[in-house]
């Protein structure tokens, strides 16, 4: 989903109740939201400065951040990624989030807030 314009994702912080997992810069901008957990779909779906929201915690799914120069991902439904995704994330200077909810009340809490 692209949005109308470009959103800085500390804004998006603000507004989401989103735990941050990694001490990285919330000073991106913003272009659109993903969601999904089939690597190949995000990779031809997806486009850069995406926030992409997924259950995919391992570190096949950073490299996929990596690639697409994602401006964050958020695990839902409580998950966090293991040691190996978070060490990688952090020489990428990628920002992680977690939230309790799942995609789709995520979704609608940023679809509330004008993301």
């Amino acid at each position: 989903m692209n949005l109308d314009e470009s959103k800085n994702l500390k804004e998006i912080v603000s507004k989401v109740d989103l735990t941050l997992i990694n001490e990285q810069s919330l000073d991106r901008e913003v272009q659109g939201m993903y969601v999904g957990d089939l690597l190949s779909m995000v990779l031809g779906k997806a486009d850069e400065q995406f926030l992409w929201i997924t259950v995919q915690t391992h570190v096949n799914a950073i490299a996929v951040a990596q690639m697409l120069d994602f401006s964050g991902i958020i695990f839902v439904e409580g998950l966090m990624p293991d040691d190996e995704a978070i060490s990688k994330v952090n020489e990428l200077d990628l920002p992680l989030f977690s939230t309790k909810d799942d995609a789709y009340t995520l979704i609608r809490k940023l679809t509330a807030a004008g993301i």
